[in-house]
């Protein structure tokens, strides 16, 4: 029997198996997906091919994977990589496939026009379109749209199994929401199949570790967790990378392990949350939420690689096919599903919304007046009384329904709201933590600021990290800065004679290769070029006047502080100055591109401890031989003033180095030889009565009592966070409140009761060992 060959999406297979089964005939099938065939067919591309690409033609991982995905159209774009490809044998072609199948069906509706001209013999897997013609509901709201879809779901449980219970449609922007509802009504479900492991500290301390040593073998040695450490072998194995790691292989490591997932456990009587391709089964019941214009069905737009214009001289879908495509199987899939619901909404939080075209096409019936029934959760009703209380008291809008839930719910708990923090069990928070903590100065000073923002922020990372442009350029003059001393100690290691010049331009650029940018933030990042050019030249220049002439750039440490679970408190330190004899002798230099405080004022409750902790990170973890001789932050970032006619004085005042050196002279003069009039150190300078007023210098005894009240500090953190002991408390010291600007203020409701007021404690007086500088 010939067999015959059948392009089918995976989750197709199934059914069409079934069908099959159903006929009771013989038949000799083999099923693959649209990918599989396109690389039998066509040629499979070799792994490799996306390193190849990145190295040759100096890509981004994004346009070099763009390439790779239309590798084989014949367009003017694609050709010179697809040539360079198969030059180098990274295209294996199957040409006994050809010669194999000549009658091929087709389950697919966006197969490439030239494959199918190719192909002697295509058919469609047919289909028959049904005639059903649901209700569409309209809805002011996401919520209300989410509300009605659980309301009509325990309806449908009366008579119908849960696991015959599907939801489409239920993209990011419903995710939130969506869990708060399904979880007041109480409806189990599997929102999603598997978790990216990407954001884990497995896969964040592997990556931060091969860009370290560029050993793999090494870093997949202290990955714990099993499960992770073989879904990146595995990536890994397929990659096909060279030994030798380069920054090309870490980028292409770097964006592969985003797409490992991790396998989730599942509720196994639950409704299943599926994507609308997935709705296929007469039997089943299906909810399709957010049926809006540009959302379903999905909209292509004419910004491909390739243009339309050329598409269609190269016979390929343009965006006007594919949008006529998705438009097609939407209603077909409306048309032929007899148990369907179809919901939109009217807008959300952030944007309004209209229905989507398909409705009017279809002529389908809009409902638009569906009444909440509140029969089915008393968390839902209460929650709800809240909010439509908020609207009548605030603004005077009076709900229909509120007059029933509050004659309900008067009594209840729920109209006494406090604010207060709730103690979470100690034990869950361990399991949350998964045994483990990472602690950082940020984190310290967080709790320090207020615990319920460390508890937000740090455990459970309600603010997640963007990088604005302010940031982008921190991150980027600190790149560049740490990269200034790499040539020279490489030369050092080698013995070599000569040593080449540190390539500023090619760090700054290579840094922002993969950034998007926009033309404006082009322009400033094209200026900033020289203002760094500038700090460097400063920075080389106060490096002849000081014997602390060995660097250490982006240093990392860490330190074990494992109680009941594992806890590692950590630093990068910006950069260390030293000079090595019996002992090393080192200053740290912190860079700051924003406004520098120095004020060491208050680090008895824990507050501006950023240097002392570096101190603490240094003795303590990089040993006894190390002494912190002086600490200082560095501005690199000032704007040039257009009062000053002398712009190089005025950028060696402003790159001076803030902070406190060791108050020992011959120490001192070694640090900075210009130290009785400094050019270097700012406010030092020596009069005939001795060191100004002004200058800051510090004992080694002193330096040793900070590093003890860092600890104590750290301990006393740990030791709360434990208990989890993470109450609304923010400081205030005189005016300055601590939540002025602090993101969960919405979160908390602070009031004047959880504000704790703190005395002014200078840094002399700290040192002093005043009572009142007591640690708190």
């Amino acid at each position: 029997m010939k067999q015959q060959l059948l392009i089918a999406p995976n989750y197709l297979k199934k059914e069409i198996l079934k069908k099959y089964s159903a006929e009771k005939k013989l038949c000799n099938l083999k099923i693959i997906n649209k990918e599989e065939f396109i690389d039998n067919y066509c040629g499979k591309i070799n792994p490799k091919s996306l390193y190849l690409l990145m190295k040759k033609f100096n890509l981004n991982y994004g346009t070099a994977k763009k390439y790779l995905q239309n590798i084989h159209l014949k367009s003017e774009i694609i050709t010179p990589y697809y040539v360079y490809l198969k030059e180098n044998a990274m295209i294996e072609e199957n040409p006994l496939f050809k010669e194999k199948y000549h009658d091929i069906t087709v389950a697919y509706s966006d197969v490439e026009p030239y494959i199918l001209k190719e192909i002697k013999n295509v058919k469609f897997l047919e289909n028959s379109c049904g005639s059903y013609t649901p209700n569409v509901y309209e809805f002011q709201t996401q919520t209300d749209e989410l509300t009605f879809i659980a309301e009509d779901i325990i309806e449908k449980l009366k008579k119908v199994n849960i696991n015959n219970i599907f939801i489409a449609g239920i993209t990011d922007d419903y995710k939130s929401e969506f869990i708060r509802i399904f979880n007041l009504f109480k409806i189990p479900f599997n929102l999603e199949k598997a978790n990216n492991c990407y954001s884990t500290q497995e896969v964040q301390h592997f990556l931060n570790s091969l860009k370290k040593d560029l050993s793999i073998q090494e870093t997949l040695e202290n990955i714990e967790n099993g499960d992770i450490k073989n879904k990146i072998i595995d990536k890994l194995n397929k990659l096909n990378l060279p030994d030798a790691l380069d920054e090309v292989s870490i980028e292409i490591i770097k964006n592969e392990l985003k797409t490992i997932s991790l396998d989730k456990e599942t509720v196994s009587n639950a409704v299943q949350i599926i994507s609308i391709n997935e709705i296929n089964d007469p039997n089943n019941y299906y909810y399709i939420a957010g049926l809006n214009e540009g959302v379903i069905p999905h909209i292509y737009k004419d910004d491909d690689i390739i243009s339309d214009k050329e598409k269609i001289k190269i016979d390929v879908l343009t965006s006007t096919d594919k949008n006529k495509i998705e438009k097609d199987k939407i209603k077909f899939l409306i048309k032929s599903i007899p148990n369907l619901t179809i919901s939109y909404k009217q807008k959300d939080l952030f944007k309004t919304y209209y229905p989507s075209s398909i409705i009017s096409e279809l002529n389908l019936n809009i409902i638009k007046d569906y009444q909440k029934k509140y029969n089915y959760s008393n968390n839902y009703n209460k929650f709800s009384l809240v909010q439509k209380l908020d609207n009548y008291f605030n603004y005077n809008e009076k709900d229909s329904a509120l007059d029933i839930l509050y004659s309900n719910y008067q009594n209840t708990e729920i109209l006494n709201y406090s604010n207060s923090y709730t103690q979470i069990n100690t034990e869950s928070l361990k399991k949350y933590l998964k045994n483990h903590l990472t602690l950082s100065y940020t984190s310290l000073n967080n709790y320090a600021l207020c615990p319920f923002k460390f508890y937000a922020k740090n455990i459970l990372k309600l603010e997640p990290y963007e990088e604005t442009f302010p940031i982008l350029i921190g991150n980027l003059f600190h790149f560049c800065l740490s990269k200034m001393y790499e040539k020279e100690f490489l030369y050092q290691l080698i013995n070599a004679s000569t040593q080449k010049e540190f390539d500023l331009e090619k760090e700054y650029y290579s840094y922002l290769k993969n950034k998007n940018l926009n033309s404006k933030e082009k322009f400033y990042i094209n200026k900033l070029f020289s203002i760094l050019k500038n700090d460097i030249d400063v920075i080389k220049w106060q490096e002849t006047h000081t014997t602390y002439s060995s660097h250490l750039t982006e240093k990392k440490i860490e330190i074990n502080k494992s109680k009941e679970i594992k806890i590692t408190f950590t630093g990068i330190i910006d950069k260390l100055n030293y000079i090595q004899k019996d002992n090393i002798n080192c200053i740290i230099i912190d860079y700051k591109t924003g406004d520098i405080k120095t004020s060491l004022d208050n680090i008895n409750y824990g507050l501006n401890m950023q240097l002392p902790t570096y101190i603490y990170l240094i003795q303590k973890g990089l040993g006894p031989k190390y002494s912190v001789d002086g600490f200082y932050l560095q501005k690199i970032l000032t704007k040039p003033s257009l009062d000053e006619t002398d712009y190089e004085k005025q950028n060696k005042n402003n790159l001076k180095l803030n902070g406190y050196t060791i108050d020992d002279e011959n120490i001192i003069s070694q640090i900075d030889e210009t130290y009785q009039n400094s050019e270097i150190i700012s406010s030092m300078k020596q009069t005939k009565n001795g060191f100004s007023s002004y200058t800051k210098i510090i004992s080694k005894n002193e330096i040793n009592y900070i590093k003890k009240l860092v600890e104590k500090n750290l301990d006393n953190t740990i030791d709360k966070i434990l208990k989890a002991d993470f109450k609304i408390e923010p400081k205030r010291i005189e005016k300055d409140i601590s939540c002025k600007n602090c993101p969960f203020k919405d979160l908390c409701f602070v009031k004047e009761e959880n504000i704790k007021d703190l005395k002014n404690t200078k840094f002399e007086d700290i040192l002093g060992g005043e009572e009142n500088a007591k640690l708190d």
